[in-house]
């Protein structure tokens, strides 16, 4: 759970430069959270549901002193490494080509669907004449023009 909060807060810190004030207020942030995170999980701290509750373990200044050593060193070496990424990226991004725009959607020419030609047997057409389709019977009446009242 713990990896997945810090990967979580330095993937989202990832995406642009941010100097020496923002990585080690970032490592400061972290090294608060997992201290106090390790307290609660091992007791010291306050316990989660318990109705009493303990109070936080103060560290000894020897700790602190490290902690803030270690803040320090680590936001050094990163801030460098910082640097030396982006001046890279730069460079790559001066060497690589540029794309002008999207690709361009490549489709299938349309088809067009044409029927084979039906070739029917003597006696398929045999059977087509004897049992030619019929519609209903005509009225006797349907050849007979309407009369007008005049």
């Amino acid at each position: 759970m713990v990896t997945l909060l810090l990967a979580g807060a330095g993937v989202a810190l990832a995406d642009r430069q941010r100097g020496p004030g923002g990585i080690l207020g970032a490592l400061g942030a972290s090294q608060l959270a997992l201290h106090a995170f390790l307290e609660i999980m091992s007791g010291h701290g306050p316990a989660i549901g318990h109705p009493h509750g303990h109070e936080m373990h103060t560290p000894a200044p020897a700790m602190t002193l490290g902690h803030i050593a270690v803040v320090l060193v680590t936001g050094l070496v990163m801030t460098h490494a910082e640097r030396a990424l982006f001046v890279v990226a730069r460079l790559l991004q001066a060497i690589l080509p540029r794309r002008a725009g999207p690709l361009p959607v490549v489709t299938p020419p349309p088809s067009v669907c044409v029927p084979a030609p039906i070739t029917r047997t003597i006696a398929q057409l045999i059977y087509q004449r004897i049992h030619a389709l019929r519609g209903p019977p005509k009225s006797p009446f349907h050849n007979i023009p309407a009369r007008t009242n005049s």
